[in-house]
């Protein structure tokens, strides 16, 4: 009675898709049978990383440290809002601005243009190139320009007697010229020479050629700019680290000494010019009152001298001193429009280059006014001088507060300058008063009057405006960079950084080690061949046999190596069919596999054999009308066959040969019918098992592959036993999944598996293990290079 397995059914009569997680067993057995890929790629990983750590120059790292000042000529303002983006504190805008100075191109570049990096000279080994810095033997000079291409490598070869070649390879510029050192090399672009201060280098470096390249400024700015770092080594703090990681430790020193002068530099111009500009203003202002002051002072004596007149009156005295604090008062406020004016004009301009000069200079001290030129200058003294592009947020948002800022200074001085007029109004009418008082006095004293009015005004205007100027001297004498070098840079001090011998050997033996685990791994991923481990989650069918690795190209091993291991599975196999047929008479028993390649033909010509041995009559028919081929292993014709019959055209005689080997014969398939799945379910196939029966002991058929055709199908209702071949890393997993599916489906009864080709280091699994011992030739190990996948 048929009877289905469900072992790989769900409720729904669908396959169960078995779940692939990882054994750690057969983790276990992957790794150990690839044993030596492992110690393979372990050394020669190893070796790379001794290849590379003696062929890599040591890269160092050089570092200055700078102490940041607070900027005192004038306060901070808030920018919070600006770095909130940033996830700064506002506190820290002046140390990210004096980083952003330090990064910037124009430093760097007025750096390199103080420094002899212009030329580069260097050895050139296998991998590397030798830099020869700051005593270089080779000097390439030129009275103006050296008339060589930039950026292009130039070799220097030495050829004895004080003479060598200058060439390049390059095909921008072609170029071979034999001179003498010291000699002027001519070209059309102009003349230049090379100097050798000691001709003995060439033998310290084996004859070695010294190359040379003449840089141009881009390309030097891009290569130092890109190794510049700048770190604040305590938010809690102002000193920042700014180091250079490199092969030339002393090249670097120098340029990073020489920038920080130049970043220092910076400041100190800043406030010297801004300096300057303030005494320049005050010095246009004391020109007029120096010419004014001289013409009262002479006009003050001859109006003494004619009129015999040397002392005003007290009433006089009282007059022109009243007159004298109005007239300081409207000085005061002339010189306050004349600020105004300046500031009114400064703000028509759009450079952000020249910073404004603050009132309390002036002697204004009006607080909004006074903020909000300390903020616009703050601001512009930031859009200035730091180095970010059009599109950077930060600098839209600098911009859009200068233009805000500039906006409210507008208003602001415009509410002063009218205060200011209203201010020089009431002043005038002041003076005007106390003129009218000085109208009664004397001729001769209100002229002398009026003169020395003028005298006093610009004497006090005229001293102010000294101590002004003086004080702003004082200022700029005392000025001093915002910063100051706490540790120079110093090559002796420079640590390596790269390569970390420990780093690249353990890069080595993680190479080694995972390179071959992740090519395993993922070759056990992605393999879509049937492993062990598979069958035996996808199925509860009986494992019959597990048959071992035959290295020999023949089908019949029973018979060829009867005390082979093979040939003992095979035995072992016969037995553990008896207990599925001992109830059938004459079985018949269905050999068939997934798909082509597993072996069914080899189980069932071996099977047929063990058969025999036992005196039995048994018959191999060949049912895989599609491919005959079980006649070629036993040197019989296929003219006559199980096709021939079926179509009525041989007498069952006819077609059952006789075999070299007793109590074996073979039916063949015959020649390939047109209809062969039609042909197999005819009632002729079954009347063909009915007359075999009464003749033979056992029936053994080799078919079609049953995950490929239907033909089998219709020959498994008909039969006692079906073994199911199947062959792991060959069959393939959708395949054994989709025949499994079948055969529940179809109830195919008596379903067996037999495992085949399993390899020396495999285990077999099922009703015992892998049995059997020869006495002849040893079979052949796999080959050892070869990626193997376990079976479990």
């Amino acid at each position: 009675m048929a009877h289905r397995n469900t072992r790989h059914l769900d409720s729904h009569g669908r396959l169960n898709k078995p779940s692939r997680g990882l054994d750690p067993l057969v983790v276990f057995n992957l790794l150990k049978k690839n044993w030596y890929w492992f110690i393979l790629t372990t050394l020669i990983a190893l070796y790379g990383a001794r290849f590379y750590l003696g062929h890599t120059l040591p890269a160092y790292q050089t570092s200055v440290t700078v102490l940041i000042n607070e900027t005192e000529d004038r306060p901070m303002i808030d920018n919070s809002e600006l770095l909130q983006g940033l996830g700064l504190p506002g506190g820290m805008k002046n140390i990210e601005n004096q980083i952003m100075i330090i990064r910037s191109r124009a430093l760097t570049e007025r750096t390199l243009e103080q420094l002899p990096f212009e030329t580069e000279y260097y050895v050139k080994t296998l991998r590397n190139k030798l830099p020869i810095y700051p005593d270089s033997p080779i000097r390439v000079s030129s009275e103006t320009v050296i008339p060589l291409p930039k950026d292009i490598e130039f070799s220097i070869t030495y050829l004895g007697n004080n003479m060598f070649v200058l060439a390049s390879e390059s095909e921008y510029f072609p170029f071979q010229r034999t001179a003498l050192f010291g000699d002027t090399i001519r070209t059309p672009n102009g003349a230049f020479k090379v100097d050798c201060g000691d001709v003995g280098v060439f033998q310290d470096i084996k004859d070695q050629a010294i190359h040379f390249v003449n840089h141009s400024m881009p390309s030097l700015v891009n290569y130092f700019n890109s190794r510049l770092n700048v770190e604040l080594l305590s938010r809690e703090g102002s000193i920042l680290r700014i180091s250079l990681v490199g092969t030339n430790s002393a090249k670097d020193a120098d340029f990073l000494n020489k920038h920080v002068e130049g970043f220092q530099a910076i400041s100190l111009d800043k406030k010297n010019t801004e300096a300057i500009r303030r005494i320049e203003f005050i010095e246009d202002q004391l020109i007029g009152i120096s010419d004014s002051l001289s013409i009262t002072e002479t006009r003050l004596q001859q109006f003494r001298s004619s009129h015999r007149v040397m002392d005003l009156s007290a009433q006089g005295q009282s007059i022109i001193a009243q007159v004298t604090l109005l007239e300081n008062e409207r000085a005061r406020l002339n010189l306050e429009s004349n600020y105004y004016d300046y500031l009114a004009d400064y703000l028509t301009k759009e450079s952000v280059s020249e910073i404004p000069i603050v009132p309390i200079t002036m002697g204004i001290t009006d607080p909004g006014l006074t903020r909000l030129v300390e903020e616009l200058a703050e601001l512009q003294g930031q859009l200035s001088t730091r180095g970010a592009g059009e599109m950077n947020p930060i600098q839209r948002n600098l911009a859009q507060r200068v233009r805000s800022t500039k906006e409210a200074l507008r208003e602001t001085l415009n509410g002063l300058r009218r205060a200011n007029s209203l201010a020089k109004s009431e002043n005038q009418a002041q003076i005007n008063r106390a003129n009218s008082q000085a109208s009664a006095l004397p001729v001769t004293e209100r002229q002398l009057l009026g003169i020395e009015r003028k005298f006093t005004l610009n004497n006090e205007l005229y001293t102010f405006l000294l101590e002004t100027r003086a004080e702003q001297e004082m200022q700029k004498a005392s000025n001093r960079a915002d910063s100051e070098v706490i540790d120079p840079a110093d090559p002796r001090y420079s640590y390596k950084v790269y390569p970390n011998p420990i780093k690249i050997y353990f890069l080595g033996l993680f190479a080694g080690f995972g390179i071959p685990f992740l090519i395993i791994f993922l070759n056990f991923i992605f393999d879509n061949r049937l492993k062990f481990e598979d069958i035996r989650r996808m199925t509860q069918l009986p494992v019959l046999g597990n048959m071992p690795h035959s290295p020999g190209k023949t089908n019949k091993v029973v018979f060829e190596d009867p005390n082979s291991g093979q040939a003992e599975s095979f035995r072992l196999l016969r037995a553990k069919m008896e207990f599925l047929t001992k109830e059938a008479t004459s079985p018949v028993i269905l050999v068939t596999s997934s798909m082509p390649g597993e072996g069914k033909t080899f189980v069932s010509i071996n099977l047929a054999s063990v058969y025999s041995l036992l005196g039995k009559k048994t018959v191999l028919v060949g049912f895989d009308l599609r491919k005959p081929k079980i006649f070629q292993d036993f040197n019989l014709k296929n003219e006559k066959g199980v096709s021939t019959w079926l179509i009525g055209q041989d007498k069952l005689q006819d077609v059952i040969q006789q075999t070299s080997y007793e109590n074996l014969s073979v039916i063949s398939a015959g020649p390939v019918p047109p209809n062969p799945s039609e042909l197999t379910a005819l009632a002729k196939t079954e009347e063909l098992f009915r007359l075999l029966r009464e003749e033979f002991d056992f029936i053994v058929i080799d078919s079609s592959p049953i995950g490929l055709v239907s033909d089998t199908y219709h020959l498994a209702s008909m039969t006692d036993a079906c073994l199911l071949v199947v062959r792991p890393r060959h069959t393939l997993r959708d395949m054994f999944e989709r025949t499994l599916y079948e055969i529940s489906e179809r109830g195919i009864k008596g379903t067996s598996l037999v495992i085949n080709d399993i390899s020396s280091e495999g285990k077999s699994y099922g009703y015992g293990e892998k049995y059997g011992y020869t006495t002849g030739k040893k079979t052949k190990r796999r080959r050892f290079m070869k990626f193997r996948i376990p079976s479990r």
